[in-house]
């Protein structure tokens, strides 16, 4: 299959402003809670616990150059028979407890000393699987004002189905959801407004009734695009598209990927053509072969357990987290927080979101950035 770079890159360009993404980079890769698919079982989601998806790494500018790696094992005092690096050799446990780890500290510290950029897409995949109810509403509205507020929508939804996430389940199930079909339609809308209106209270008056109100207004049409021709209960069947994203918008960089077999098959068989040209512009390696893939383990574990933090957690929490840390934690707090900044800052093309709002924002104020 051939892709057109320029084609699936320069709409993201203009819509983003990301005017640096015809900059020479060489960037490596590694990925964290890749649960391959997402689906509705019979009793709930076939992911007990779906954490946020994370694809990135490390990226430096031009070709690939020699890595200070050998300074950094003796650092962290890895033993001989210790094959390649892993998050696991810097700490164990949830976020606030690698915060707390000396090794986390020095493998941070070493990343800034070595001018090293991170780059990063952090997905949250239950969200990821429940906004194109609000994107085939407003697709079919053809509304300018809806438009403007999707990304609130978007979130206010987010919010009260994340606040029982297993009921919505269970409706999804009985609905085929996201086959919902033409003929289900206003049935399906019905039935899950039935179910967020006690939720009323979770989010700012106006909020909750423009949502409510744009769920109606969908019973109307005569169809919603996104939730009709779907596999039956099949929510993420592959993350590829999130590769193919980075190879084209950076077409001018170096992709080192992690040898990962469902994806690396996929791909092989795709061309990515520049014009005329085609692109050989990315390969895998084992990670053991490559110190840039070792390296990047720690970096979307740290971020994967960071994101999967903000998405989980309530404001309050997060706030009391935050004044709870002690010096250690924040010190490292600190030193992710401008790692993740000078990397946003020579490109935006390096972080990026898919997470509610509101999740951004916790995550925003957790690291220190509001």
């Amino acid at each position: 299959m051939d892709i057109d770079v320029n084609q699936m890159r320069d709409h993201d360009i203009r819509l983003h402003g990301l005017n640096r993404a015809d900059r020479t980079y060489t960037l490596y890769y590694d990925e964290t809670n890749n649960h391959r698919l997402v689906r509705i079982a019979e009793d709930g989601l076939n992911v007990p616990a779906a954490k946020c998806f994370v694809l990135g790494g490390i990226a430096q500018i031009g070709p690939p150059r020699e890595l200070g790696f050998p300074a950094l094992r003796e650092s962290l005092r890895l033993q001989p028979s210790v094959r390649e690096l892993k998050l696991v050799h810097l700490g164990k446990g949830d976020i606030l407890r690698l915060l707390d780890s000396t090794k986390v500290a020095i493998f941070l510290q070493w990343l800034e000393q070595e001018g090293l950029f991170l780059h990063f897409q952090a997905l949250d995949p239950v969200y990821w699987s429940i906004v194109d109810i609000v994107d085939s509403i407003v697709v079919e509205a053809r509304q300018p004002q809806l438009i403007t507020m999707v990304w609130e929508l978007k979130d206010a939804l987010n919010t009260l189905i994340r606040a029982d996430l297993a009921s919505v389940i269970v409706l999804f199930r009985r609905f085929d959801y996201p086959n919902v079909g033409a003929a289900n339609r206003a049935h399906f809308l019905e039935a899950l407004i039935e179910l967020l209106e006690p939720r009323h209270a979770l989010l700012p008056d106006f909020h909750f009734r423009m949502l409510i109100g744009v769920l109606q207004m969908g019973k109307k049409f005569d169809a919603l695009p996104f939730l009709e021709g779907e596999e039956p209960r099949l929510l993420i069947a592959h993350y590829r598209d999130f590769y193919a994203a980075r190879l084209c918008i950076l077409k001018n960089a170096f992709h080192i990927l992690d040898a990962e077999d469902v994806v690396s098959r996929e791909l092989a068989t795709w061309r990515f053509m520049d014009g005329t040209t085609q692109l050989r512009h990315f390969r895998f390696a084992a990670s053991h072969d490559e110190i840039g893939i070792q390296i990047s383990d720690p970096i979307v574990g740290l971020l994967g357990k960071l994101c999967s933090f903000a998405i989980e957690e309530d404001e309050r929490t997060l706030d009391e987290a935050r004044e709870g840390l002690n010096q250690r934690q924040r010190n490292n707090l600190a030193t992710l927080a401008r790692l993740i900044d000078r990397s946003i800052d020579e490109n935006r093309v390096f972080a990026n979101y898919v997470m509610a709002l509101s999740d951004r924002r916790k995550l925003s104020a957790f690291l220190g950035e509001e």
